[in-house]
């Protein structure tokens, strides 16, 4: 078990952020060194009982002392176990957001609170950010409260195993959302599929590959949630044994509690107003019906949209498997690789009144690729040709211009802008170096000038690093 004292030793915050220096300056952190607590119960008029947590002296003191006030609950150590396991999950690629730092100062006092909330059915999730981001391409995004997100890893560390069970049982179709998984591991499937369909490219062979349109915004919520409830329960054998057995009815009520939730009903909008206005309408869940679409930026949309449409890919692998074709899907990009044209035809037409039929989503009309293997695919950022596979035009243009973006974040010294540009960087690195891409990694830093002030590069134009000391102009 994490004990306390080391969540608090990693509580503390480190690093140049001068927010957190002035809180400190004006005492509104204190608490994370606080030694006395009130207690809930007062010794007199004047005076109420307090406990001292350095020594464990009980005692009472003046109802006007700035004590804290630490909540008990009546939790088994192994349930507050879970919930330092959520906390850290969370955390785990987030210690530099300000939400993250900001809760790491208070954990001690809130996070049992938190638990004993969702332990006494009470939680309901609070207010969200709601921002536009511009690249690759208009998207609104909804970013949870922190306690939200600590409440939605708890969740999905009993869920994902019961989804990652479903998706092996598959034959591993699916390539997002998943351990061991991502872009990469779709392309090299994609590959093999292709090699093994085509005799390595010695008979004809074709790619179909399709999309849905508005994908998280059209999410049947109410369709997703007659898929979850009967799946959770007839999988949660799976913990039998486990501290988590116990959980089953708990997790049903906040699996319905996160789907029902309508985040643009309580939510602050951020950034540039006037992108709402050239935002289609289909990619905003203000303009969504009631109970339809998941907010892009929870995990647990991510988690369940993943889940939802494995119910399609178990039509596709059965109608691939007929026809000696091969299916793989990205989040909502599928395709398959098949002998003809004509069978490429037949998914298209297929696929279309399956999603209907299944999820009750509709395949984008305009968003349909159709060609032979000999000619190059396209999937995920790569371009798959026979005997090699190279990096889309489109993928090495985004990179480019997210080098350029980090630039200006360090010319302008905005080191919220520089963490998040480095992270966008590392994922393209992630994926490039997977490719011969040397020389077009090594150009795009090659004429930067305030990138070095702030960063430094590790390996052969591998990972982007950020210097303890940042040098500002």
């Amino acid at each position: 078990m994490i004990t306390g004292t080391s969540l608090l030793k990693n509580g503390r915050v480190t690093g140049p952020l001068p927010s957190v220096k002035d809180l400190v300056k004006n005492k509104i952190v204190h608490a994370i060194t606080a030694s006395r607590y009130w207690s809930s119960s007062e010794n007199s008029q004047n005076n109420s009982w307090n406990v001292n947590f350095s020594n464990g002296n009980f005692n009472n003191n003046g109802k006007n002392n700035s004590n804290m006030v630490r909540a008990v609950a009546a939790l088994n150590d192994k349930y507050v176990e879970g919930w330092f396991d959520a906390l850290d999950d969370c955390c785990a690629q987030k210690k530099t957001s300000s939400q993250c730092v900001m809760y790491r100062l208070i954990w001690h006092e809130d996070l049992l609170n938190l638990a004993r909330e969702v332990y006494e059915r009470t939680y309901r999730p609070t207010t969200s950010t709601c921002f536009i981001v511009t690249r690759p391409k208009l998207r609104e995004v909804f970013a949870a409260n922190f306690r939200d997100r600590i409440v939605q890893h708890w969740l999905c560390l009993r869920l994902e195993p019961l989804f990652e069970a479903r998706f092996v049982e598959h034959g591993n179709v699916s390539f997002n959302c998943r351990k061991g998984f991502g872009t990469f591991a779709c392309i090299d499937q994609l590959t093999k599929n292709t090699i093994e369909v085509s005799d390595n490219y010695s008979h004809e062979a074709w790619y179909a590959q399709f999309d849905i349109k508005g994908f998280f915004m059209s999410i049947d919520c109410e369709r997703l949630l007659e898929y979850l409830i009967p799946f959770i329960k007839e999988k949660w054998n799976y913990w039998k044994g486990t501290i988590y057995e116990q959980d089953l009815n708990l997790v049903l009520w906040l699996t319905e509690i996160i789907v029902r939730h309508r985040p643009q009903d309580d939510c602050i909008r951020q950034g540039n107003l006037k992108l709402w206005r050239i935002l289609p309408k289909n990619k905003s869940l203000f303009y969504n019906e009631w109970m339809r679409g998941e907010p892009i930026g929870n995990l647990t949309s991510q988690l369940f949209a993943n889940f939802y449409m494995s119910f399609f890919d178990e039509w596709a692998i059965k109608a691939a498997e007929e026809r000696g074709a091969k299916y793989v899907r990205f989040v909502d990009d599928f395709g398959f690789v098949c002998k003809t044209k004509e069978d490429a035809i037949y998914f298209k037409r297929a696929s279309r009144n399956q999603l209907r039929y299944i999820l009750n989503i509709q395949m984008h009309p305009n968003k349909i690729y159709i060609q032979e293997v000999k000619k190059g695919i396209k999937m995920v950022g790569g371009v798959i040709k026979p005997g090699r596979a190279y990096l889309s035009n489109r993928t090495v243009g985004n990179f480019i211009n997210a080098v350029s973006y980090l630039e200006e974040a360090c010319k302008n010294c905005d080191k919220e802008a520089i963490y998040a540009n480095v992270r966008s960087i590392n994922s393209y690195l992630g994926f490039l170096i997977h490719y011969q891409s040397y020389g077009i990694r090594r150009k795009a830093f090659s004429e930067l000038h305030y990138f070095w002030k702030a960063c430094y590069i590790q390996g052969k134009f591998q990972v982007v690093k950020i210097k303890n000391t940042v040098q500002c102009l």
